[in-house]
C-alpha cells in the first residue's frame, strides 16, 4: 500500500509540473530572430506552466508553403506568423481559430480601452467583418530615405508633396564628372508592385475596389494611368530616377540615389551602407491627393486544431506579444513600429527615441496606413500588377495595353476566389 501511495504521489508531481507546449512557426531570421527568441525566453520564464517553442521555418515564401501543406496534412502548429492573404486562405480551409472569445473574455481578454489601444489600421487588418482572426505582430511602414549631405550641397529642401519630389529629383540629378552619363539620381525606385501601389494610394487610387460586397479590378482609372505615366517619365523621359528590381540601400549608400522610398525595416541596411560616406535621415512620404500609404508586415494567428489547453496557453503568449512593454522592446530592437499606442509611453520606448529621435517619424504615419484586401488570391494579384508595372517601365507594353492585360488576369483570380 505504501509503495502505491508513493507511486501515486510521483505521478501527481509529474502531472502538476507538466508544461503546455505551444509551437510558434515564424520567418524571423538573423537579428530579428534572436530578438524573438529573447521574447519567447522572457515569456517562458514568467510562465513555468507553458513552453513556447519558436520554430524558424525559413523566409516568408517557405512559411506560406509549409502552412498550406500542413493545413492539408493536419499537422499545423499552435500559432504562426501570417500575412492577411494567407489567413484568408486558411480561414477558407476552416483551420483558423476565431479569437473573439479570447479578446472579449473578462478575465484573460482585453478591455475596450486595451483593444482600442492597438492602432486602428493594425486592428482592422486582423478582422474579417466582426470576427477577429489575428493579433498584429511585426508591422512596418514606408518612409522617405534622404541623403542630407547632398540635399544641403544642392540647396534642396526635403519634399513634402509628390510634385515637390519630382522637382527636387530634377535638381539633384547630376553628371558630376561631365562624361555625358548620369552619376547621381535625385530619386530611385524599384520596378516592383510595392512602388506602384504606394504611389497609387497616394494618388487616391487602389488596385481593387469593392462593388456589392465583392472585390473587382480598379486599374482602368485616371489615378492608375497618372501613376504609371509619372513614374515612367521620371525614369525614361526626364531620366531623374534610378530604377532596379532589387533593394536600393546599396545605391543610396554609394550616393548614386539621393532619395528613395522603402520600409522602415530597411534601416539597419541603410546604416551599414552609408557608414563613413554621408549623413541621412527619414522623412514622411510626400503626399499627393492623399497621404495614405500601405503598411507591411504580418500578424499572429492561432489554429483550431490545437487542444483547448494549448489554445489558452497560446492566447497568453499572443497577448504578451502585443503588451505595451514587449511591443516597444520588439520595435526598439528590430526597427518595426509598436502595435500599441501606450507603448509610446513606456520607459523602453522613451529611452529609445531619446537617442534615436527619427524613430518617431514613422509613428506619425500609422493613422494614415491602409492595408491590402483580405483575400486568398492577393499574392497572385500582386504578381500580376508587378508584371504590369514592369512591362510599362521597360517598354514591353503601353499603359493601356498593360492595364487591359492586368484587368483580365485579375478577373481570372477573383473568379477563383469567389468560385465563379
Amino acid at each position: 500500500m505504501r509503495k502505491f501511495v508513493i507511486f501515486l504521489l510521483a505521478v501527481l508531481v509529474v502531472v502538476s509540473f507538466a508544461k503546455v507546449e505551444v509551437t510558434f512557426w515564424h520567418a524571423m531570421g538573423g537579428g530579428h530572430g534572436k530578438t524573438l527568441e529573447e521574447i519567447v525566453k522572457m515569456f517562458n520564464e514568467k510562465h513555468p506552466d507553458i513552453e513556447v517553442k519558436a520554430v524558424y521555418v525559413g523566409n516568408y515564401g517557405a512559411l506560406s508553403q509549409k502552412l498550406l501543406a500542413a493545413a492539408q496534412a493536419g499537422s499545423l502548429p499552435t500559432i504562426s506568423q501570417a500575412y492577411s492573404n494567407w489567413t484568408a486562405k486558411l480561414i477558407h480551409a476552416g483551420v483558423v481559430q476565431e479569437l473573439n472569445e479570447f479578446v472579449n473574455d473578462l478575465t484573460i481578454g482585453f478591455t475596450k480601452e486595451e483593444w482600442e489601444d492597438i492602432w486602428k489600421p493594425f486592428r482592422d487588418n486582423c478582422m474579417w467583418g466582426d470576427k477577429i482572426y489575428a493579433l498584429p505582430f511585426n508591422k512596418s511602414l514606408y518612409i522617405l530615405y534622404v541623403n542630407t549631405d547632398a540635399m544641403m550641397l544642392y540647396g534642396v529642401d526635403i519634399p513634402k508633396t509628390v510634385p515637390e519630389l519630382i522637382e527636387a529629383a530634377k535638381t539633384l540629378t547630376d553628371d558630376i564628372d561631365g562624361d555625358g552619363k548620369i552619376d547621381q539620381y535625385g530619386f530611385g525606385f524599384r520596378s516592383t508592385v510595392d512602388t506602384f501601389q504606394i504611389f497609387l494610394s497616394l494618388n487616391g487610387g487602389s488596385i481593387l475596389k469593392k462593388v456589392d460586397g465583392k472585390w473587382v479590378p480598379n486599374l482602368d482609372t485616371e489615378e492608375a494611368r497618372k501613376v504609371l505615366q509619372v513614374l515612367y517619365d521620371m525614369y525614361k523621359k526626364d531620366k531623374i530616377a534610378f530604377v532596379q528590381g532589387g533593394y536600393l540601400d546599396g545605391p543610396f549608400g554609394d550616393g548614386k540615389v539621393i532619395m528613395y522610398i522603402s520600409s522602415i525595416a530597411g534601416k539597419p541596411y541603410v546604416e551599414r551602407s552609408t557608414q563613413g560616406k554621408h549623413e541621412w535621415t527619414w522623412a514622411p512620404i510626400p503626399s499627393w491627393k492623399t497621404n495614405k500609404v500601405p503598411f507591411a508586415g504580418t500578424d499572429v494567428i492561432m489554429f483550431n486544431t490545437a487542444s483547448e489547453e494549448q489554445k489558452k496557453a497560446a492566447w497568453e503568449f499572443m497577448r504578451f506579444l502585443v503588451s505595451p512593454e514587449i511591443t516597444a522592446f520588439w520595435a526598439k530592437e528590430t526597427g518595426y513600429v509598436p502595435v500599441r499606442k501606450s507603448a509610446l509611453e513606456t520607459k523602453t520606448w522613451k529611452e529609445y527615441v531619446a537617442s534615436n529621435p527619427d524613430a518617431e517619424i514613422p509613428i506619425s504615419q500609422i493613422p494614415n496606413g491602409v492595408f491590402d484586401p483580405q483575400i486568398g488570391v492577393w499574392y497572385e494579384i500582386r504578381s500580376v500588377v508587378g508584371t504590369m508595372f514592369a512591362n510599362v517601365l521597360y517598354d514591353k507594353m503601353t499603359i493601356d495595353e498593360a492595364i487591359n492585360w492586368a484587368t483580365k488576369e485579375i478577373n481570372k483570380y477573383l473568379a477563383e476566389e469567389y468560385g465563379e
